[in-house]
């Protein structure tokens, strides 16, 4: 199976020996098979049942309204409660937060609202600033260093 993402959404049957499994992405996305609970892959008996199966599962993966749910390069994402929490607890604004992160303030809104996962790199950043002061303070020197002039 190819791991390029893809250019067109995919809900198809593929044969498996006897029998079929599902395939199924959403543009950007990179193809995956359809899984059972136990996240191993799931095959069916006819190729009607693959085919509506790898439909159900774009249809979750649509409605599940982020825009990538696997896992960060291994790395357990962290939650927006989780980072609104992080961020109370540093007192810092979200506004603020995506200026030090370096991304618009929308997205981090939606990083928080569960509309897109949180990179790794942004909780990386936030649990430094968290540990002690000095991080916080190197981060806002950096930022202000590489800020662009008006």
């Amino acid at each position: 199976m190819s791991q390029k993402p893809s250019s067109k959404l995919i809900a198809k049957a593929l044969p498996k020996g006897d029998r079929f499994t599902g395939q199924f992405s959403l543009p950007g996305l990179i193809p995956d098979l359809v899984r059972g609970r136990d996240g191993n892959v799931q095959l069916f008996d006819t190729e009607q049942q693959a085919y509506v199966a790898a439909m159900e599962a774009v249809l979750r993966l649509y409605d599940s309204r982020t825009i990538d749910t696997r896992k960060a390069g291994g790395y357990r994402r962290l939650t927006g409660a989780e980072l609104a929490v992080l961020l109370d607890e540093v007192d810092v604004t979200p506004t603020y937060f995506a200026e030090i992160v370096g991304v618009p303030q929308h997205r981090v809104m939606k990083w928080l609202d569960g509309e897109q996962d949180i990179p790794h790199s942004a909780h990386v950043l936030v649990k430094l600033m968290k540990l002690n002061d000095d991080n916080f303070r190197v981060a806002e020197e950096i930022t202000e260093e590489y800020r662009e002039s008006s």
